[in-house]
């Protein structure tokens, strides 16, 4: 770890104020609306008077939403840079969070939230930040993408809780009010120095002098990250793309429909709301340690096999609570899912690793559809059967057999082809 933070001069490399920036929003933003918003799921559900499914439509139509938008966001990443994407989309994300707390309706809040709110954060946060990480770093990408991801987490960590005592003590809608002016307030002044690439401050990525040749391996020792550069198309020709979304979309197909049932899921089994509320701090702390664990580890290793291995944790933890009735496993579903969690930054690296930074936004946004419409539909699934059994065993036993689809799809995985390797394959097939 001693050379991660490297030094030119007497400067510390730009690239890390990026990740330090992209923190800061990421903290805000990723760690109120996608870690911190399940302590809402009841209180709402009660004052407008509707269905656990029904809840569970607004965060799945979000995640829809934002696999919708989510080529054209990164399409407009790659062209206007993570800056302009990073404050319009966290003024609408906290503009929108204020909004909420005037309707009194279910109809109203789901357009603003899914409209207003949901599409700020899907064009503002994670994802323009991770493109500006990924254009910023290449063998240092594992460690990264982990401090990022670990940003969001520790903003779930502070915020879960904080969230739950303003919300029962002094209503959502004042929850909601406290989350919009945070996100304004910090998000907004930390994207202004961000800057495009490290070809624009005339550096190169890592803070490393120019490779010698267009593309170089950096360590043939170990399997370290190429210098490639795909199209678009290039990338949707390999199997290797289609391969990597399913595995991404799977994983958080259960990890999302998770986060948000997280505290219906601990009541269910006996627990109160404030004690869950907790427990989303101790998950959220958690996926900290796994993320830059796991970060630093890829740098280092497969980040395939990382990827594939540290899914097993959720899968045991979740047939965990469907068969055992010792009051432990309460405590070991937070820590497994965290280690799940853990893998994102991973997963959002190998991204870069397998198709370069060029049009690494843009085929992002792409995968997005795919996760995207699993993240839709699964959180719906979780409230419609809950709806119906007044049990999460069915749900937990599903996810289950999704994750491991997933293991086993990172499992196989290995870093594609460069383009002009496979464009000497395909005029040799010719």
């Amino acid at each position: 770890m001693i050379q991660t933070f490297r030094v030119i001069g007497k400067r510390v490399f730009y690239g890390w104020w990026i990740v330090a920036l992209g923190s800061l929003i990421n903290a805000v933003g990723v760690g109120i609306i996608y870690h911190s918003f399940t302590v809402f799921f009841l209180p709402l559900k009660r004052d407008l008077g509707v269905s656990s499914a029904a809840i569970s439509l607004l965060f799945g139509a979000a995640r829809l939403e934002g696999g919708i938008e989510g080529p054209v966001v990164g399409h407009l990443i790659d062209r206007f840079g993570s800056r302009r994407l990073i404050i319009i989309g966290a003024s609408l994300a906290g503009v929108g969070l204020i909004l909420l707390s005037t309707v009194h309706d279910f109809f109203s809040f789901f357009l603003i939230y899914v409209l207003v709110v949901a599409l700020g954060s899907n064009a503002g946060f994670f994802h323009p930040v991770s493109t500006a990480v990924n254009k910023w770093f290449i063998r240092r990408r594992g460690i990264g993408f982990s401090i990022i991801t670990a940003s969001g987490s520790i903003g779930g960590m502070i915020m879960a809780p904080l969230l739950s005592y303003i919300i029962l003590d002094f209503g959502w809608r004042n929850g909601a009010i406290f989350a919009g002016l945070i996100i304004l307030i910090v998000a907004l002044p930390s994207a202004l120095p961000m800057k495009r690439s490290p070809e624009d401050m005339g550096l190169y990525p890592d803070g490393q002098p120019p490779p010698k040749n267009p593309i170089q391996e950096l360590n043939p020792a170990r399997q370290e990250v190429f210098e490639v550069n795909f199209t678009v198309r290039e990338a949707l020709r390999t199997l290797h793309f289609w391969l990597l979304m399913a595995g991404i979309s799977l994983r958080l197909l259960v990890t999302v429909a998770l986060n948000t049932h997280f505290v219906p899921i601990l009541v269910w089994k006996g627990m109160s709301e404030t004690a869950s509320a907790y427990l989303v701090s101790i998950s959220a702390l958690g996926s900290i340690l796994a993320s830059l664990t796991l970060g630093w580890l890829g740098d280092r290793g497969n980040k395939t096999w990382l990827s594939s291995l540290c899914i097993v944790p959720t899968i045991i933890a979740m047939l965990g609570l469907v068969f055992s009735q010792d009051n432990t496993v309460l405590y070991f579903f937070p820590i497994g899912f965290a280690i799940t969690m853990g893998t994102a930054p991973l997963n959002w690296a190998l991204i870069g690793d397998f198709f370069g930074r060029g049009s690494y936004a843009t085929i992002r946004g792409i995968m997005g559809i795919g996760y995207g419409t699993a993240t839709f539909l699964s959180p719906i699934y979780a409230g419609w059967i809950f709806d119906r059994t007044e049990s999460y065993t069915l749900v937990l036993i599903t996810f289950a057999i999704i994750l491991l689809i997933a293991a086993t799809f990172f499992a196989i995985l290995h870093r594609p082809s460069s383009p002009t390797t496979i464009a000497m394959n395909l005029r040799k097939l010719s």
